[in-house]
């Protein structure tokens, strides 16, 4: 683990690994982490006014983006927030508490935003193979990924301590972990929480359910389960669906398994790489408006060009 030493005059930490000391700026981290909150809030903010002005009762896919925007904007707020204070005062200025609860918070709304999206690929794979929607099964996904999530950051938050180091002005805090567990387990355990366990479930029912979609769509059986009436209204939106669950999980992946891929797998910390590829896994959440934007211009396209209108 790094022992970090402290500037906080002009935003520099100095880290000793291996017996030798780096500088590194952190201004521009700032910025971009600043950026990115603000774009990721206004985006997502937008969104849930969208799906606000176009709600339809008992549609899965509102229900599922709803959760997924407000996980985004509460993990962007505290991830984000946290970060970009850690950065501006080099040291942690928030007390023991503080430490141990944002420190927990930090990957709550991720983890949750994750694993909804997983439930929602199970979901599409259940309705379009057994031919009906459950809202029940809905709120358990919603309530096991909160209690997944929490969990988490629970565990997190008991092992995280409030450590010190002497600096070049004193005595400067940080938040780390104080036992081999909190090393090396625990951020093992948060991946697999927050990107293999989700990333999984979206191989195992995102792709099949896309599959059966694509035999499904031609034959009559589905005809008569999209037929345009007040009880299969949530059916003729499937394919929909499936679009924008597809795009979802496609951007998680690229933005978060470069990261993971470098630093649990190929053993190599340039901290250039890193900071570019935390970037990356900041901007998932700035992404998912935006797919979401493009497939309801698409769909109002099509409703504006299909024939008798």
């Amino acid at each position: 683990m790094d022992v970090e030493f402290a500037n906080s005059s002009n935003y520099t930490y100095y880290y000793e690994l291996n017996n030798i000391i780096e500088t590194r700026p952190y201004t521009m981290e700032i910025v971009v982490h600043s950026v990115l909150l603000y774009i990721g809030v206004c985006t997502n903010i937008w969104m849930i006014r969208s799906l606000y002005t176009s709600w339809k009762t008992g549609s899965r896919m509102h229900f599922y983006l709803l959760a997924i925007c407000l996980a985004d904007v509460l993990g962007l707020c505290i991830s984000s927030g946290v970060t970009i204070g850690t950065y501006a005062t080099v040291v942690w200025r928030g007390g023991y508490y503080g430490c141990k609860i944002f420190s927990g918070l930090q990957i709550f709304g991720a983890t949750m935003s994750h694993l909804i999206l997983a439930g929602f690929n199970i979901d599409n794979l259940f309705t379009i193979t057994c031919s009906r929607s459950i809202k029940a099964l809905r709120i358990v996904f919603l309530l096991l990924s909160f209690l997944t999530a929490f969990s988490v950051s629970g565990i997190k938050s008991y092992f995280i301590q409030l450590r010190h180091s002497m600096g070049h002005n004193g005595m400067v805090y940080y938040c780390g972990f104080g036992s081999a567990f909190g090393y090396v387990l625990l951020p093992l355990m948060e991946m697999v929480v927050y990107f293999l366990l989700p990333f999984l479930m979206m191989i195992l029912f995102g792709l099949p359910s896309l599959f059966v979609w694509c035999c499904k769509k031609e034959t009559l059986s589905y005809e008569k389960m999209t037929s345009d009436d007040d009880s299969s209204t949530d059916f003729r939106f499937i394919g929909t669906d499936i679009g924008i669950v597809v795009a979802y999980d496609v951007v998680f992946f690229l933005c978060i398994a470069p990261f993971c891929l470098v630093y649990w797998f190929f053993r190599w910390h340039s901290v250039t790489v890193l900071t570019v590829l935390a970037y990356l896994w900041a901007v998932n959440p700035c992404l998912n408006p935006l797919i979401y934007a493009t497939f309801s211009c698409m769909s109002r396209r099509n409703e504006r060009t299909s024939p008798g209108l």
